[in-house]
């Protein structure tokens, strides 16, 4: 009998025998031999564990732990003769056991043995497939071909395991499956974008969506620097540059001139001017663009002016060198760059302070380009009621001269501290252009200026900024002064020219409203409206 394995720990020995008499089933060939292939009809006497399966395997053990099994011939046999001689005998036997570690496990044992008090366990599973033998003569031979089968370690066990474990696990890996897609496709659809063939050239000035949405911690409100009628713009940090960005959310659902615009905002991204924010890049979803501008810490200009949030009240000096400041950067883009750039919307709003409370124009997302010594296209109506040029209404061509229109209204904007549309003390909505042309008539311009200055200002310079900004904003554009002449009336490099008396605005306020705008006919008649005198 071959033994194969090691040693298990004393607390775990399980000792599984047979002892002689271990009669196990079957037939036998004579009192002092038998022999069995197989114990389905033996009638031995067993313990323990020990059990006979229906395929006729004696099972000694079943794998539990600490179980032991006997299996006893049932009746005892002569090994002494009549002279107390001791017979001789022999025996053979098929076994095999499967144990519960690979590499050891306990063995069998064929004992003789006076009576059947026998003790000690191990785990495993021990099994008898045939046994003979014989006294005073060879064991008669075991026919191997007749032996049951002997079953597959942990087969059972395992199939049980199977049919419980294996649905699940089915079921854990689909459903880990169908959330890994479905987070997959919600991922590519927070951050889908819109990008074609002819994107590629700009590749540098484009950024990802996922870019911005993490720079804004997902466009939260609480990053959220304003709102506008154009859209809202977003304070952000950029992941891996850590560049302050602000972020300006704009709807664009048509495609139509989508490439042009594109062409555009990335010409302006190369522009370098001192009193323009830089724009950075932009990108493009369904419905949306994005663009990306240097952030100004300090805010926008309308904030200083209007704001109720404890900012400081900027002082003349500040306000002045704010009014060249925007004058100088509309000069750069009207006259100065490759192509004439209409900036469409300059108002308080857009005009951002930076850290030496200098204004710097911002928020291009109207502006139109056009080759110089061209006439620029008509376009649809665009920019703020209450700085748009009267003109428009009638020919929706954007140009230098409108933009002077609305740099008018900005001048006067900051030197009041007033709104373009404001109530007087009787609550009617006047325009500031109108109330500030009346104090000219009533020889009270000074009292215009906003009273938070406290009277201290330069009368000359604000007496100046409040007439180049009624100059500006003539509803005639023959009237109105370009960039340039404006820089030499702030420079004092020019005297600006005296008002006339009978000069009336009051048409004004009607080419502003937005129902002429959208219904505006062929030809508008300014009644008493006289022309600056001096001219340009």
């Amino acid at each position: 009998m071959e033994k194969k394995g090691t040693d298990m720990p004393n607390e775990n020995i399980m000792l599984l025998s047979l002892l002689v008499g271990l009669s196990i089933a079957g037939f036998s060939t004579g009192e002092d031999q038998f022999v069995y292939t197989g114990f389905t009809s033996s009638n031995l006497t067993l313990d323990g564990g020990a059990t006979v399966t229906p395929s006729g395997l004696l099972e000694l053990t079943n794998g539990t732990v600490r179980q032991k099994g006997h299996g006893f011939h049932p009746s005892s046999l002569p090994f002494y003769e009549s002279s107390g001689a001791v017979q001789s005998f022999s025996v053979s036997f098929v076994f095999a056991i499967l144990s519960t570690y690979p590499e050891s496990g306990h063995g069998l044992a064929f004992f003789i043995a006076p009576n059947k008090n026998l003790s000690g366990s191990v785990s495993g599973q021990h099994y008898l497939l045939g046994w003979s033998f014989g006294i005073n003569n060879p064991a008669p031979p075991i026919d191997i071909t007749k032996l049951p089968e002997i079953p597959h370690l942990g087969q059972k066990a395992q199939s049980k395991a199977l049919k419980i474990t294996l649905p699940i696990t089915i079921l854990v890996l689909l459903l880990a499956a169908s959330i890994t897609i479905f987070l997959f496709m919600r991922r590519n659809l927070r951050y889908a974008e819109l990008r074609e063939d002819w994107e590629d050239e700009y590749g540098p000035h484009r950024f990802s969506y996922k870019d911005l949405f993490d720079a804004t911690g997902g466009f939260r409100d609480d990053n959220l620097l304003g709102t506008g009628g154009f859209g809202m713009v977003y304070k952000g940090i950029l992941p891996v540059s850590r560049l302050n960005v602000a972020v300006k959310r704009v709807s664009h659902d048509s495609k139509q001139g989508i490439k042009e615009f594109i062409a555009e905002i990335v010409s302006i991204g190369h522009l370098q001017h001192r009193n323009l924010v830089p724009l950075l890049g932009y990108c493009r979803r369904r419905g949306e663009l994005l663009l990306v501008y240097d952030y100004m810490h300090n805010g926008s200009l309308d904030k200083y002016l209007y704001s109720k949030e404890g900012k400081p009240t900027l002082d003349w000096i500040q306000r002045f060198r704010i009014i060249k400041g925007v004058a100088s950067g509309l000069l750069y883009l009207h006259e100065e760059c490759e192509k004439v750039i209409i900036h469409r919307d300059i108002k308080a709003s857009n005009v951002l302070i930076d850290n030496e409370i200098n204004g710097r124009i911002g928020d291009f997302g109207l502006a139109k380009l056009y080759d110089h010594g061209t006439d620029p296209e008509a376009t649809h109506v665009v920019g703020t009621i209450g700085y748009l040029a009267p003109e428009l209404a009638r020919t929706s061509r954007a140009n230098p001269l409108t933009d002077v229109f609305a740099f008018g209204i900005f001048i006067l904007e900051v030197t009041c501290g007033q709104r373009p549309i404001k109530q007087n003390t009787e609550g009617i909505q006047v325009m500031l252009v109108d109330w500030v042309l009346e104090h000219w008539h009533k020889g009270s311009l000074t009292d215009a200026v906003d009273i938070k200055i406290q009277g201290e200002y330069d009368i000359d310079e604000a007496c100046l900024a409040l007439k180049l900004g009624l100059l500006c904003s003539h509803p005639f554009t023959r009237a109105r002064p370009n960039m340039r002449q404006v820089m030499q009336y702030l420079n004092k490099e020019m005297p600006i020219p005296e008002l006339t008396p009978n000069i009336n605005f009051s048409m004004l306020a009607l080419m502003q409203n937005d129902e002429l705008i959208m219904h505006c006919p062929s030809e508008i008649g300014f009644g008493t409206i006289s022309t600056i005198s001096g001219g340009r």
